[in-house]
């Protein structure tokens, strides 16, 4: 085996041999194990599993900015498990004695001190604070992937995607920050795996195993508007009257499209709000089906509905940030997503699903339609606390 050189790092029994990665491994464990030893701990589940078994094919430009979303740990973490246990326990004297957003912030939410001290951190390490959260869950901010590799002792390394014709970037090594720096998890360090929706498109003439829709009111007995409420709520009376559903999506939507559908199938025009995210300014791009059978199909179900939110990141923004201010605007009871996202940490993710579930709001999320889940499941339906 050729020796390719030693490598500098202040471990100078150490050698690289070419064409291998088992020093380059050593020495990130050691870098890190001084890192701890100096007080510092290590943000795990950031390393996406695809990018340890590629070779990377270059490094993010220095001087490229990237958006991020910083989460902190909840206080008091116990507690808050047994009062979501209590609030949907119909023997407890606490069922259904909800929280509010302001509620749960005061008894659980990071303090205001450990808030200051994450803000802190950002602004001496480079990065601009884009936007605060009420609930104290998160911070976003903008940075360089200069400032971000340095404050985080980590590499962003670009790959070729495994089964996407894109390149994407992971970091090398899981973030280490200081011990004293209240940060939970990190999302926007890789774009290995982004928001996907989990719609299925089949034809008009076309069915799955050859079967054809023949019973619906729509053409050609495709199903629209009332059918769903006769095949999944037969005899059911209650129409969501007065009600407010939320919805989480990564694309806009046609309001023609909502009125056009609306008409064709009978539907009362319910109103829709829209809630842009993460710099979003709402423009349909090619996802749009989704957002569209998303509203539909609430309208048909429910058509009593006093409105629709939708929350709209587009297709960089962050799951975190959506569900946060679905958490701190308590604007929707009924919350939904046909969406499904990986590539990152869940631990704030879970957070924000108990805070929802503290206040009273369910979530519910598309299975994919896709049979049993087998191997690793993708975000968020690996949640214990969502539908």
């Amino acid at each position: 085996m050729k020796n390719a050189g030693a490598v500098k790092t202040g471990y100078d029994f150490l050698v690289r041999p070419a064409g291998t990665k088992v020093a380059l491994g050593v020495l990130i464990m050691l870098s890190q194990l001084d890192l701890q030893a100096a007080g510092s701990r290590i943000l795990h589940g950031h390393v996406p599993a695809a990018a340890a078994e590629l070779a990377p094919i270059g490094r993010l430009e220095p001087a490229k900015r990237l958006d991020l979303a910083i989460g902190l740990p909840l206080r008091n973490p116990e507690v808050l498990t047994n009062l979501i246990r209590e609030l949907y326990d119909p023997g407890s004297p606490k069922f259904r004695q909800y929280l509010t957003p302001e509620q749960f912030a005061v008894a659980f939410g990071p303090s205001p001190e450990d808030y200051q001290s994450l803000l802190a951190f950002a602004q001496a390490n480079g990065f601009t604070v884009t936007h605060t959260h009420g609930n104290r869950l998160l911070v976003d901010v903008n940075a360089s992937v200069a400032d971000i590799e340095k404050a985080l002792h980590l590499t962003l390394r670009t790959y070729q995607h495994p089964t996407d014709p894109r390149t994407c970037y992971a970091p090398d090594v899981e973030p280490t920050v200081e011990s004293s720096v209240p940060i939970l998890d990190v999302t926007g360090l890789d774009t290995f795996k982004l928001p996907r929706p989990l719609v299925h498109n089949f034809g008009a003439s076309q069915g799955i195993g050859g079967a054809r829709p023949a019973y619906g009111s729509g053409p050609g007995g495709t199903y629209r508007g009332n059918d769903f409420r006769a095949a999944y709520a037969p005899n059911v009376a209650a129409k969501g009257l007065g009600q407010t559903v939320g919805l989480l999506e990564f694309d806009g939507y046609y309001a023609s499209d909502i009125a056009s559908y609306e008409t064709q199938a009978g539907l009362p025009s319910v109103p829709l709000t829209n809630v842009l995210l993460d710099g979003y300014n709402g423009s349909p791009g090619s996802a749009n089906i989704e957002v569209a059978l998303d509203i539909e199909v609430a309208i048909a179900m429910a058509p009593g509905l006093n409105q629709v939110i939708v929350y709209e990141a587009g297709p960089s923004g962050f799951p975190n940030d959506i569900l946060n201010r679905m958490a701190t605007d308590n604007l929707a009871k009924q919350l939904s997503s046909s969406w499904t996202w990986s590539g990152g940490p869940s631990s704030t993710t879970d957070q924000i699903f108990q805070q929802l579930a503290a206040q009273g709001q369910s979530f519910f999320q598309a299975s994919g339609d896709s049979d049993a889940y087998t191997g690793a499941i993708d975000q968020p339906a690996d949640s214990p606390y969502i539908t």
